[in-house]
């Protein structure tokens, strides 16, 4: 269970007390109202998008640690009402491309097909609001404030010690923090 679920839950159970009990149940099992109202396949579609920017290499993906939710939570819930459709048509402009690109959905590309018309989004997004700035950061964000990416892919240390001004860094020494 995810940091974020045990606080949630532990919340509204202490909260409980004039709540009635099938209220109650209902509110503990009831997925985030963002996840709910958003197709499967817009879904999957921000996984593998995800997922193409940090991929499983020796820690896992975004995918693993479903950055894709975490996205469509953020997009629904903490975008101005107004920046929302603007997401969401530029993931389906994104798709559009990829197949007038390669012929095929971004799903079905090869790595070497996605990673080139990724490269063409970069090259063609320069603004920092448009959908491809929007996507990479969304995509680091949710990934390394995950329980994967905080634990795995970072030097987690649940109590930050003194300062080691002479510590022996390499090129396998794990950041503390990602830098965004």
């Amino acid at each position: 269970m995810q940091r974020r679920e045990v606080l949630k839950k532990t919340a509204l159970f202490i909260g409980s007390i004039a709540i009635a009990p099938e209220l109650l149940a209902k509110a503990l099992a009831a997925p985030s109202p963002a996840l709910s109202r958003l197709p499967a396949d817009r879904l999957a579609l921000l996984a593998e998008m995800a997922d193409t920017i940090l991929p499983d290499t020796d820690t896992p993906g975004a995918k693993a640690a479903k950055v894709q939710d975490y996205i469509a939570v953020v997009v629904e819930a903490c975008f101005p009402p107004d920046k929302r459709p603007l997401f969401w048509n530029g993931l389906e402009a994104a798709e559009k491309q990829c197949v007038a690109m390669n012929g095929k959905s971004f799903a079905d590309c090869s790595t070497a097909e996605r990673t080139a018309f990724f490269q063409k989004l970069e090259a063609e997004q320069r603004d920092g609001d448009a959908f491809w700035r929007q996507l990479k950061a969304l995509t680091l964000n949710g990934y390394f404030t995950s329980e994967i990416g905080a634990t795995q892919a970072l030097n987690y240390d649940p109590i930050p010690g003194g300062w080691v001004p002479d510590m022996k860094i390499d090129d396998n020494t794990k950041a503390w923090t990602p830098v965004f």
